[in-house]
């Protein structure tokens, strides 16, 4: 007979000189769990990559897991990714991975610039610059004449231009904020303004009609006034701001002249833009 350990029953061995110390299997467990000493294991750490403080594993994830994990919540993680440039753009990732430029910044502008200049060292490209060109046809003069009838170039339409001191835009006048192609008009928008409040014209336009001369078969064959001047008196008069008269103005206003003689039409030139400008530039807010 053996006198159990944990509950301190006898009990017989079933194996004659047996070495077991315990009656049951329960009796075994119990004393060994009562009995075991537990070493706690150091807790697994790392340190996030955003807020750099240290996290401990989730006891939902794995040890593998947590290796690969740069963040302690997903908050961190959400404001990372804000942060850096990789992560804000998915087609700015994938221009990157190709090691391509994003379109109109200044790195592919000038790479743009580099590709043109090397293009246009080529023998082939020369070659082709510098071959002599036939003079248009009559017929293709025509029909480019024909297709520009009435339109404005797109260099005045879209307000690009050679001359920076121009400067098209828009501006701000009585009917609102409107796109004048020169700086004088838009003054002399203010000025026409500055008429129609002192009673000395009815209303005014701009740019309002186009006139068309149906004769000419090439070259300038249409004309668009500035402004369109309403009269108290139920007449209409055109006027006409010129800085600087070139001879394709100088066309425009003599076939104006005679293909419509009764349209009046005032032609404001330098000296008279600067006497305006001179006597109420300030008082009416000139640009």
């Amino acid at each position: 007979m053996k006198i159990c350990k944990y509950c301190n029953k006898d009990f017989l061995p079933k194996h004659h000189g047996g070495t077991k110390e315990f009656c049951t299997q329960k009796c075994a467990n119990t004393y060994q769990n009562k009995h075991r000493v537990w070493i706690a294991k150091p807790a697994e750490t790392k340190k996030c990559s955003y807020c750099e403080k240290e996290y401990k594993r989730n006891k939902r994830y794995s040890a593998t897991q947590l290796k690969e994990s740069r963040y302690c919540s997903w908050y961190c993680n959400g404001l990372d990714h804000k942060i850096h440039d990789e992560y804000k753009d998915r087609g700015e990732r994938h221009r990157r991975k190709r090691g391509s430029l994003k379109r109109y910044t200044p790195e592919w502008l000038e790479m743009i610039k580099a590709n043109t200049k090397n293009a246009m060292q080529k023998p082939e490209v020369k070659l082709k610059l510098h071959k002599p060109k036939g003079e248009m046809s009559i017929e293709a003069r025509i029909q480019i004449s024909n297709a520009l009838a009435g339109k404005l170039p797109k260099n005045m339409m879209y307000g690009s231009s050679n001359h920076d001191h121009i400067l098209r835009g828009d501006y701000d006048c009585s009917k609102g904020t409107m796109y004048f192609r020169s700086k004088w008009e838009a003054n002399y928008a203010l000025y026409l303004d500055f008429l129609v409040e002192k009673e000395q014209i009815k209303n005014w336009e701009y740019e309002a009609d186009v006139f068309m001369f149906e004769e000419v078969k090439i070259g300038t064959r249409s004309y668009r006034p500035d402004f369109k001047i309403f009269n108290f008196n139920g007449s209409i008069e055109y006027h006409e701001v010129k800085g600087y008269m070139d001879s394709k103005s100088k066309t425009k206003l003599r076939r104006m002249l005679k293909y419509y003689p009764e349209i009046k039409l005032v032609l404001i030139e330098r000296d008279a833009y600067t006497d305006i400008k001179k006597k109420l530039g300030k008082a009416l807010n000139f640009y």
